[in-house]
């Protein structure tokens, strides 16, 4: 916690300085460097970096106005220009672009950043953080303001996300096992990786303190690629993962489910309920507890969230 602490006033500092410089360097404050995204990957592999992405289009309002008022902005100029390799991407182009050996259309690779299926809707503006091992980071989705946009920005130019908590994820016939020993519920989260909402999941509750400490401490916490090749082993048959994330996340064969889908089950790996969605730590917190602590034998969910917010505001 002091670590995070000295980090954060190492950024506010920065901050000040770079505000109290700005009326001097007028000439500098007003262009992002751009590149085009083959140039930012070569660039990264020389001299590693993460890359930002803003994917537009010449049609869209908000990629405008995002222009306008936040690439100009001082702050995020430096910090796009001095942290990362900054890419503008135009998701309906002709121009094509080799990466890393593979070609891609410019909607291809669009699509590709932004995690979405081909031929799925792409919502714009779209900006996407990936880190020096080609790793989605970040997807924000959206107009942003400067302030907001240089907290995302500063925050992984910092690495502050690898301070986040870090779940403790087994495989689903591990988890099976363990419980036959040790009884403890079993929660999956079942992904895929063009998901979108799986990596904010990921990103934004998983990575929550109270959220990690519960599962790694009450759960046997799984993670279940849905499009995996990967095969289980149950009770000596072969299931794939495809298979297996099907039968936890729907009621009937050959129902269709969205992602992220979560699954909580009993000590026998019985469904107790399944949580769609990419849900907040706020919800998941006292969810988790319903079902560990066995709230859910003696009370409806409504009446134990109900008391659980209640408790928690007169704590504060």
């Amino acid at each position: 916690m002091k670590y995070d602490l000295n980090l954060r006033n190492l950024w506010t500092g920065f901050l000040l300085v770079l505000f109290v410089t700005v009326s001097t360097d007028v000439a500098y404050a007003q262009k992002v460097k751009w590149m085009k995204f083959e140039e930012a990957y070569a660039a990264s592999q020389k001299e590693p970096r993460k890359i930002f992405v803003d994917i537009y289009a010449d049609w869209c309002k908000w990629c405008k106005v995002l222009d306008r008022d936040t690439f100009s902005d001082t702050g995020v100029v430096r910090i796009l220009n001095e942290y990362y390799y900054p890419v503008k991407l135009d998701s309906e182009s002709k121009e094509t672009h080799t990466v890393g050996g593979n070609k891609f259309s410019s909607p291809e690779l669009a699509a590709t950043l932004a995690m979405v299926k081909p031929n799925e809707g792409l919502g714009l503006p779209t900006m996407v953080i990936i880190n020096e091992k080609m790793q989605l980071n970040e997807l924000i989705q959206g107009f942003k303001k400067p302030d907001v946009l240089k907290e995302r920005l500063s925050f992984f130019a910092f690495n502050r996300a690898s301070e986040k908590a870090k779940v403790k994820w087994m495989k689903f016939e591990d988890a099976v096992e363990a419980s036959k020993k040790e009884p403890r519920k079993i929660f999956v989260d079942i992904y895929a990786d063009w998901c979108g909402w799986c990596k904010v999941l990921d990103r934004d509750t998983f990575s929550d303190a109270v959220v990690a400490k519960i599962l790694n401490e009450q759960y046997y916490p799984v993670k279940l690629d849905a499009e995996s090749k990967e095969s289980h082993t149950l009770d000596g048959r072969a299931v794939s993962s495809a298979e297996l994330a099907a039968s936890l996340a729907t009621s009937k064969p050959g129902e269709k489910y969205g992602l992220p889908t979560m699954v909580v089950l009993n000590e026998q790996a019985g469904l107790l309920t399944r949580i769609q969605g990419a849900q907040k730590p706020d919800f998941m917190t006292p969810a988790l507890l319903f079902f560990s602590e066995n709230h859910y034998l003696e009370k409806s969910w409504e009446v134990y969230s109900k008391e659980y917010a209640d408790n928690k505001k007169k704590k504060k």
